[in-house]
């Protein structure tokens, strides 16, 4: 006789909770003297993460070397890092003042395409509490989708690099996903290629296609959450042809996040071939 009143309670605290985040957890930005860029145009910077509801640092400590500085560039979409260090010693971006957020951050590969798929950890010591410790990084210009794999995807035009338009590339072409039968299964499915465990918000952002642009998929349907590539679920695969019978006021946009954390086996290389 609970179950109504419990479930409505916690679809009004899910949806409070959304509407005052930002974005996903596990967000990264890219910050020069207290300014960010919302087109995703910088390739360096002081590196801030979005995690546990606010925007706050990553301590460049004992841990972080060069595998942890390729994984934080290829998650803001570059191949990987050229140099990297802390606000004290790399001082062209200033200092931003926000709290640290998580140190000791260690990754088993240098493939993983989010920071969250490494070990981190949100109780940081007393060394990482002030400005001087803020990781600054430097990634290469080159974007991890110029030599594209046929159905390789990626998000577009949001504000930060795991969110956007979903596009694929198919054909030769990057083109977008119609929405049809598109749901939360497909949703999660989507964001654990990309490098994440989970979907923040899916259709709600509002990046569309160009005209231009061809639309290659359309009605997929994933029986299961933990697959790891589109092209494992029905009609994930790219078609020989443009979809015809949507618009692309029907494209899918997404929001990705990790939830609590990714898992480490979601690497880069696992639905096509190895980039890094």
């Amino acid at each position: 006789m609970y179950l109504l009143p419990i479930l409505h309670l916690t679809l009004v605290l899910s949806s409070i909770l959304k509407a005052n985040a930002e974005t996903g957890n596990g967000a990264l930005r890219l910050i020069r003297d207290n300014q960010y860029s919302d087109t995703q145009a910088w390739s360096s910077g002081i590196v801030q993460i979005y995690y546990g509801g606010s925007w706050g640092n990553i301590c460049d400590d004992f841990y972080f070397s060069s595998d942890e500085a390729d994984v934080t560039c290829h998650q803001l979409g570059y191949t990987g890092s050229s140099s990297f260090g802390t606000t004290s010693s790399i001082t062209q971006y200033g200092t931003d003042g926000n709290a640290t957020l998580i140190e000791d951050v260690s990754c088993s590969l240098g493939t993983y395409l989010t920071l969250l798929q490494c070990s981190v950890n949100a109780q940081y010591s007393s060394t990482c509490s002030n400005d001087n410790s803020d990781l600054v990084i430097n990634c290469y210009t080159t974007r991890i989708w110029n030599s594209p794999y046929p159905g390789q995807i990626r998000l577009t035009g949001g504000k930060y690099s795991n969110q956007g338009l979903l596009e694929i590339y198919c054909n030769g072409q990057w083109g977008t996903v119609c929405d049809d039968l598109f749901g939360a299964t497909d949703a999660r499915v989507t964001c654990r290629q990309l490098g994440y465990n989970y979907y923040y918000t899916y259709d709600s952002l509002p990046q569309r296609g160009d005209e231009s642009q061809s639309i290659w998929l359309n009605n997929i349907y994933c029986s299961s959450s933990t697959y790891n590539c589109l092209s494992s679920c029905n009609s994930g695969s790219c078609t020989s042809s443009p979809i015809t019978i949507c618009s692309h006021y029907e494209d899918i946009t997404l929001d990705c996040c990790e939830y609590p954390r990714c898992l480490n086996s979601e690497v880069f290389a696992y639905c096509g071939i190895v980039l890094f």
